[in-house]
C-alpha cells in the first residue's frame, strides 16, 4: 500500500522514522460554486447593481453543505479567550445588522444560539426584526441570506451578549434596496454591520452618503476572493474588515494568527482614502498611489478556523449546526466588539494610537501580511484586553514562501527559543514536498543550540491534536537548526508540531501551519 504522507530529515545528525500513518489520497473536486477545496458561498456572485452576502459554509468533499446536531465549529468562549473579548459587554448599545431577505426563524435559531452556549437570551425588547423601511412587512426567504443572517446576530450577540441587536432586511440584495436599509440602520443603531458587497464600479462613490450618519461606525466585509478591493468595503466612510486564520493547539489556545489566504483587500480604483488614512505613517508603504487601501482591520474569517452557527432554515437540504467563515464572521464580531467598547469606530479610531493590535505578519491574499499595515490584514486583529491569548508562532498556511515563527520562551536560564519555518514547496506529479526547518537558539545570548534533540510531528488539519500522519527526529547542526521534508499527495492544512530537549536547557516547543499546494 503506497504511503500517503512521509517526514524525511534533509539536513540533521540523527535518525528519522517512517510515518505512522498511510492515508488515501484526499483531493476534493472543485466546483464552480465551490472555489474553496473545503467551503462554498452561501450567496451565488451577483449581477450588476447587486451585492452578495459574505458566507463561506464549510462541506464534504463533494461541496456539500455539512450540518450537524451539535456546534461543529469555534465557540464563543474560544473566540473571547483569542481576543480578550468580555463576557458582559454590550450594555446600553445596538447593534445593526443589515442583510437581504428575511429569515423566518431569525429569533428562535439566536435563542437555541444563546442557550447552547449559555449566553443570555436575547429575546422580546433584545432583538428586533423590521424591513427596511422599518416595518413589520418583511420581505420574502433566501436560504443562502437566511444563514447570512443567523451568522451575523448570532455572533454579534456572542462578543457583545447584552446589546440589543436589530436586524433590517431588505427588500431583495440589490445596492438600492440594501442601502435604504443602511439609512434607516443608522438611524436606529450606534453600530452598523454589513456582511455583504460587490465588485467595484464607476458612481460608487455617490452612494458613500448611506454610511455618513454622524456618531454611527459602519463595517463592512473586505471580501472572500483576495485583491482587489469591493464595494463598500472600499468606501472612506466604513471600517473594511478583512480575514485571518487560527491555529489552536488540543486545548484550543492560541498557536498562530495568520493572514487568511482568501481575505479581502487591494486599492480601491474609485474612492479616496480618508484623511486618517492618508495621514497614517504606513499607509504610504502599500503603494496605493492615494487611493483608498483595505482592509483597515481583520478578524478571524477562513472556514478552517470557522464559527459555529447555528440555523433551522434548510440550505441545501441541510440545517443545524453549520461551521461558518469568510468575512461575514470577522464583521459582526468586530461591530460587536466595538459596542462593548462602547467607541465610534471610525479612520481616526483605527488609525490612531487607542486600540492594541495584533500585527499579523505571515499570509497573503494576493498581497503578502508585513510588519505594519498592510493590505493582506490592515493594521491587524484587535486584541481587546490583556486576557488574550498571546500567540506562540506567527506562521503563514498558505505562502509558498518561506515563513518564520517564533516561540515563547522560558524565563529561566538556560532557556531556549525554538521557531520554525516553511520552506518552498514543490510538486513533482501528485507528490507535494515541503521542507520544514526547526531552529534552536540561546534565549539570552541567541547564540545557536547545536547537537540538540528534535522530535517533528505533522497534524492533519489546522490544529496540532490527535493523532499525527507522520513524525520525525532529528539533531540541530552547528546553525542551530535542522530541516524536514514532508512529503504527501494530499491537498490540505497541516499542522507541525516540534520538541526540543539539549542538556543544560528546559525543553522548548513550537508550532506551525501551512498547507498543500
Amino acid at each position: 500500500m503506497p504511503r500517503g504522507h512521509v517526514l524525511t530529515r534533509l539536513v540533521a545528525v540523527g535518525a528519522l522514522i517512517a510515518p505512522l500513518a498511510a492515508l488515501s489520497l484526499m483531493q476534493s473536486p472543485v466546483q464552480a460554486s465551490n472555489v474553496h477545496a473545503n467551503s462554498r458561498a452561501v450567496c451565488p456572485a451577483p449581477p450588476a447593481g447587486y451585492a452578495s452576502c459574505r458566507a463561506l459554509v464549510v462541506t464534504d468533499a463533494q461541496g456539500r453543505p455539512l450540518s450537524s446536531t451539535a456546534p461543529s465549529g469555534l465557540t464563543p468562549s474560544i473566540i473571547d479567550s483569542v481576543y480578550g473579548f468580555p463576557t458582559n459587554g454590550g450594555k446600553g448599545q445596538t447593534i445593526a445588522i443589515v442583510d437581504a431577505y428575511n429569515d423566518p426563524n431569525a429569533a428562535s435559531d439566536l435563542a437555541t444560539f444563546s442557550s447552547t452556549f449559555n449566553l443570555p437570551p436575547c429575546t422580546t425588547g433584545c432583538f428586533t426584526v423590521v424591513n427596511q423601511s422599518g416595518g413589520s412587512n418583511l420581505p420574502k426567504t433566501d436560504s443562502g441570506w437566511s444563514l447570512e443572517i443567523s451568522l451575523d446576530i448570532e455572533w454579534a450577540h456572542a462578543v457583545a451578549p447584552y446589546a440589543h441587536i436589530l436586524l433590517v432586511e431588505a427588500s431583495t440584495a440589490s445596492f438600492t434596496n440594501l442601502l435604504t436599509a443602511e439609512r434607516y440602520a443608522a438611524s436606529h443603531a450606534n453600530y452598523v454591520s454589513n456582511s455583504w458587497g460587490g465588485s467595484e464600479f464607476s458612481g460608487e462613490t455617490s452612494y458613500d452618503s448611506s454610511f455618513a450618519q454622524p456618531g454611527v461606525s459602519y463595517f463592512v466585509a473586505a471580501g472572500d476572493s483576495g485583491l482587489p478591493a469591493q464595494y463598500p468595503s472600499s468606501s472612506p466612510n466604513v471600517i473594511s474588515v478583512g480575514g485571518t486564520t487560527l491555529t489552536l493547539d488540543a486545548n484550543n489556545q492560541l498557536i498562530s494568527e495568520t493572514g487568511w489566504s482568501s481575505g479581502g483587500g487591494g486599492c480601491s480604483a474609485y474612492e479616496s482614502p480618508s484623511s486618517a488614512q492618508a495621514a497614517f505613517s504606513q499607509y504610504s508603504a502599500v503603494n496605493c498611489a492615494g487611493m483608498r487601501a483595505t482592509p483597515d482591520v481583520s478578524l478571524d474569517a477562513d472556514p478552517n478556523s470557522g464559527v459555529s452557527v447555528y440555523d433551522s432554515t434548510p440550505y441545501n437540504g441541510q440545517s443545524g449546526w453549520f461551521t461558518v467563515g469568510g468575512t461575514s464572521a470577522s464583521t459582526p464580531m468586530w461591530a460587536a466588539a466595538s459596542a462593548d467598547a462602547g467607541v465610534v469606530m471610525n479612520a481616526a479610531t483605527v488609525y490612531g494610537s487607542t486600540l492594541t493590535f495584533r500585527d499579523i505578519t505571515s499570509g497573503n491574499n494576493g498581497a503578502p501580511c508585513l510588519i505594519g499595515y498592510d493590505l493582506c490584514s490592515g493594521r491587524g486583529s484587535w486584541i481587546f484586553s490583556t486576557s488574550a491569548s498571546t500567540t506562540t508562532s506567527s506562521t503563514s498556511s498558505t505562502s509558498s514562501t518561506s515563513s518564520t515563527t517564533s516561540s515563547s520562551t522560558l524565563p529561566s536560564s538556560g532557556s531556549m527559543s525554538v521557531s520554525m519555518s516553511v520552506g518552498t514547496k514543490s510538486q513533482k506529479g501528485p507528490n507535494y514536498k515541503v521542507p520544514l526547518t526547526v531552529s534552536a537558539a540561546d534565549s539570552s545570548t541567541g547564540s545557536p543550540v547545536v547537537g540538540a534533540s528534535v522530535s517533528l510531528d505533522v497534524y492533519s488539519g489546522t490544529v496540532c491534536s490527535g493523532a499525527p500522519v507522520a513524525t520525525g527526529t532529528g539533531t540541530t547542526s552547528s546553525s542551530g537548526n535542522v530541516t524536514f521534508a514532508f512529503s504527501t499527495k494530499s491537498q490540505g492544512n497541516w499542522c507541525a508540531s516540534a520538541g526540543v530537549t539539549a542538556p543544560n536547557y528546559s525543553p522548548a516547543s513550537s508550532s506551525i501551519g501551512f498547507s498543500t499546494p
